[in-house]
């Protein structure tokens, strides 16, 4: 897999500065700023509950970040996650944070059995791949004969804008038929802003490690580089060109 300066710098630098301001400002903010962009507690809870995971099953996280999804979903619901991520560093940062096994791994050829696992998740990652419907093939080969699968997609909402790069956002129809055409049935779905923001505790905490990060990093160029292109998508978010799409589906057939 090639792996370009900027994708370098959000996702495999950015998670090495997260491990190092998490190691100097305790573990209980760790959680909170790995699930940063990926995940937050209400969007999870809404997964989780219809994933419907039995304590000590699998679930494989593709695409996991530095983990925070994962070791949520371990606290919450008792699974065992196994994560994989295409940036050895942060795979190494899931490791180091929350003691979970991480491989190093690309969404269009994973590094697992057929038929691997009950469930399946992947937050934030196909919407910035052209590749959907290998990606998608892909994780229905991993998953067993009446899986499930649970993603969050940021989507278009219709209005023509300059895509940030690294990012090819789907319509929420074109969702669907990618899904179709790769054996899934969507069993729910929602929009993520209609949930809970996540509590006070939590998001000081995950502000906390942010503003650690910035006194220990600002003064870099990849940090104003990664920050540009965080505001880039949050004004997108902000005017409605996209909006993030949580669902489950089953794998059908």
């Amino acid at each position: 897999m090639v792996v370009d300066d900027e994708m370098q710098d959000e996702f495999g630098t950015m998670a090495a500065w997260t491990r190092e301001a998490v190691t100097e400002l305790g573990a209980d903010h760790a959680m909170p700023a790995a699930c940063r962009g990926s995940g937050r507690p209400s969007g999870l809870d809404w997964l989780l509950a219809r994933l419907e995971p039995q304590s000590g099953g699998l679930l494989l996280d593709v695409g996991a970040g530095l983990g925070g999804p994962a070791a949520y979903a371990r606290a919450r619901a008792g699974v065992r996650p196994v994560c994989v991520d295409p940036m050895g560093q942060a795979s190494a940062a899931t490791s180091a944070l929350f003691g979970l096994p991480a491989l190093v791994g690309e969404g269009a050829r994973l590094p697992f059995m057929d038929r691997a696992a009950g469930l399946v998740w992947s937050l934030g990652t196909l919407c910035t791949t052209d590749d959907k419907a290998t990606w998608l093939a892909e994780l229905r080969r991993i998953l067993r004969p009446g899986g499930r699968l649970g993603l969050l997609v940021v989507t278009a909402t219709g209005e023509s804008f300059s895509v940030p790069w690294g990012n090819a956002f789907p319509s929420v129809h074109e969702l669907t038929a990618l899904l179709t055409a790769a054996g899934f049935t969507v069993l729910d779905e929602i929009w993520s802003d209609e949930l809970a923001d996540a509590d006070a505790v939590w998001q000081g905490r995950e502000d906390a490690v942010e503003a650690a990060v910035r006194a220990a990093h600002g003064h870099d160029d990849r940090y104003a580089a990664i920050k540009l292109q965080e505001r880039r998508m949050g004004e997108l978010l902000e005017s409605g060109r996209i909006r993030g799409r949580l669902l489950v589906a089953a794998t059908s057939g």
